[in-house]
């Protein structure tokens, strides 16, 4: 056995053990952690963690410590942080059991607003259908106390609990339950909560029948030399009257009727909240497409589904664009992002698909229908036809890497002399126009580059530290070797 998979299985074994000692939420695992941190520092040393495991039942080899000491102490400074071991025990939530959770949810969000207010979770969670309550190891009044000091700290307002919350209070219980309590974890919710007494329930394994019928389905109308992903986008398409890429629950319910498959409405609702992830009340059909296409292809080698689950970028427009913008000049990511800024009218970080397009042209970018169209889908991540113009110029930023961070970081520390800022005026003298990279390259002339450079900063009176680093990252994209980074670093500045 490799040590990846016994890794796993002592992992497993350490959620049993929690489990077993009747420890139900990652409050109980600091708590029991905590009687082993002899100095109160928030970490186990090797000795303190081996103690730890043997309370609670874990019984390793050397070599087996040795190996679970190193893949929980993640950052190599010879300790467990309380953080790192919970983070990793709440990895590996299984797909059956976010169904469960995400069902329970949209059973309880009858309103479909996409928050649950906390006030009303207190009072529908029935903690005396708790199995620990219903099995005598535990009172109602235990739980409850334990469901209310978890369930508040995942809210970040104080006063709701989104989907994405509510998932990870459930993370919380799943880290403490070992992969074989399937049965239970299902039992955990649907009894506290009550779903399977509503009228609309619809069980995580019927959810799933209903997604194998609905593939099926759509493999029979499926020829030979296409893969059920096109034919499921064909339909899905056929219904989208104004070409969003998105579809209602209506349209969802009319594809499903031509697909062949006899849903009841609650069923056709239950598979729609599944898919509408982002409780806008409509689809991103590419996405459900994408998943078709990869049940698919493990019935057919021959076939390469063409959709995948995460979008995949039109990296061809994306990769034009990156070359247009090279030719501009070392300034033109900072151009376009102060275009896109500006194309914001109601200043809210998005742009509709009018305002996109308006700000690409004015950048200089003449792109097809059909590239822009792929753009704008990509991009428009929760499918409201809005884009994040932050995501999209980021995207086309790039991060800097370590080496180019180190440069930046150094040339700022010799121009600021250890000041939290720098006069525009004493940047402006450290700047050598005529070595830069447009001047290099044949873009511009000598003058040409110092008004750029002065253009730049022409609103500002003193530079920040972040600033200087946003500026030279913004650079940074459009030079792709480290080499060409470091000359323009050396040469630019004196």
């Amino acid at each position: 056995m490799d040590w990846r998979n016994k890794l796993e299985l002592i992992q497993n074994k350490i959620r049993g053990q929690l489990h077993a000692r009747k420890i139900d939420d990652l409050e109980g695992v600091y708590q029991l952690m905590a009687e082993f941190d002899k100095d109160n520092s928030g970490y186990l040393d090797k000795d303190e963690f081996q103690k730890f495991l043997s309370k609670i039942g874990v019984f390793l080899t050397t070599q087996e410590l040795r190996a679970v000491y190193d893949k929980y102490d993640s950052n190599k400074d010879g300790n467990i942080a309380y953080a790192e071991f919970v983070n990793l025990i709440r990895e590996n939530m299984s797909e059956r059991r976010i169904n469960v959770v995400r069902s329970t949810f949209a059973f309880l969000d009858q309103q479909r607003q996409g928050r649950l207010l906390i006030e009303n979770l207190y009072r529908l969670y029935q903690s005396k259908n708790h199995p620990r309550v219903r099995t005598r190891q535990k009172t109602a009044d235990q739980v409850t106390k334990e469901f209310v000091n978890a369930i508040s700290k995942r809210s970040k307002d104080g006063q709701s609990i989104s989907e994405d919350e509510f998932l990870n209070y459930y993370a919380d219980c799943n880290a403490t339950l070992p992969s074989e309590k399937e049965e239970y974890f299902t039992d955990l919710l649907t009894s506290t909560w009550g779903v399977t007494s509503g009228a609309d329930y619809v069980s995580p394994e019927r959810l799933a029948q209903l997604e194998i019928i609905l593939f099926e389905k759509i493999r029979q109308k499926t020829v030979t030399k296409d893969d059920e992903g096109k034919t499921a986008k064909k339909a899905f398409m056929y219904f989208d009257l104004e070409n969003k890429g998105t579809i209602d629950i209506y349209q969802f319910a009319q594809a499903l009727q031509k697909f062949g498959c006899v849903f009841s409405d609650k069923e056709i609702q239950a598979l729609f909240n599944k898919y509408d992830a982002d409780k806008s009340g409509r689809l991103c059909y590419d996405e459900i497409c994408g998943l078709i296409a990869l049940m698919g292809s493990g019935n057919n080698a021959n076939v390469n589904p063409v959709f995948q689950i995460a979008r995949a970028p039109p990296s061809e427009t994306l990769n034009r664009i990156r070359a247009d913008l090279i030719k501009k000049g070392q300034h033109s990511v900072i151009r376009m992002a102060a275009i896109f800024a500006n194309s914001d009218k109601n200043k809210n970080g998005t742009l509709n698909r009018q305002e996109f397009q308006w700000a690409m042209k004015e950048s200089g970018f003449l792109l097809t229908k059909t590239e822009y169209d792929n753009l704008f889908r990509y991009f428009d991540k929760n499918c409201d036809d809005e884009v994040s113009f932050v995501e999209f110029i980021s995207f086309l930023r790039k991060p800097l890497t370590q080496f180019r961070a180190d440069l930046v970081n150094q040339l700022w520390n010799r121009i600021s002399n250890g000041q939290p800022s720098v006069a525009i005026q004493q940047l402006k003298q450290f700047y050598d126009a005529s070595k830069s990279q447009d001047v290099s390259s044949g873009i511009k002339t000598v003058a040409d580059a110092t008004k750029d450079f002065n253009d730049i900063w022409k609103e500002v009176q003193a530079v920040t530290q972040q600033q200087f680093i946003d500026y030279l990252t913004d650079i940074s994209a459009l030079l792709e070797s480290e080499p060409a980074f470091e000359k323009f670093i050396r040469n630019s500045w004196r």
